[in-house]
């Protein structure tokens, strides 16, 4: 007899990774506690077709700190090793980690530096000419 799945997400994890396979984007919409945050990245990381990193986005700091923790000890890892995050003033991730956690505030600031470092060329190209 097979136990159930600890976390509601399992049911679907193989449908979720396939479709990854196919689709370069997903929506996963799901109730919190179902496994959203701490399952998903683990299952990615266990696929063969998944070789670079996986950048978790989180709401705060409080919730990088614990996702992290949470995913590295379900791998009976430290903190920084496969799973690590980096939120202001405080970076626990090594050349090993795949699992990166962050704010939601890291990608609002790559994108304005790249919208500036776009504009900048603009204004560059346009002297140019």
């Amino acid at each position: 007899m097979t136990s159930a799945p600890r976390y509601p997400i399992e049911e679907i994890l193989p449908a979720v990774l396939a479709s990854l396979v196919e689709h370069s984007r997903l929506v996963l919409e799901a109730p919190p506690g179902a496994g959203k945050t701490t399952q998903v990245p683990v299952a990615l990381l266990q696929s063969a077709w998944c070789t670079g990193k996986v950048l978790m986005l989180e709401p705060r700091r409080i919730a990088a700190r614990a996702a992290a923790a949470f995913m590295a000890a379900q791998l009976n890892e430290a903190v920084g090793e496969t799973v690590g995050y980096r939120i202001r003033f405080e970076r626990k991730v090594t050349a090993r980690t795949r699992i990166e956690n962050r704010r939601r505030r890291y990608l609002k600031i790559a994108c304005a530096n790249l919208r500036r470092r776009c504009w900048r060329s603009s204004i560059g190209r346009a002297a140019v000419l």
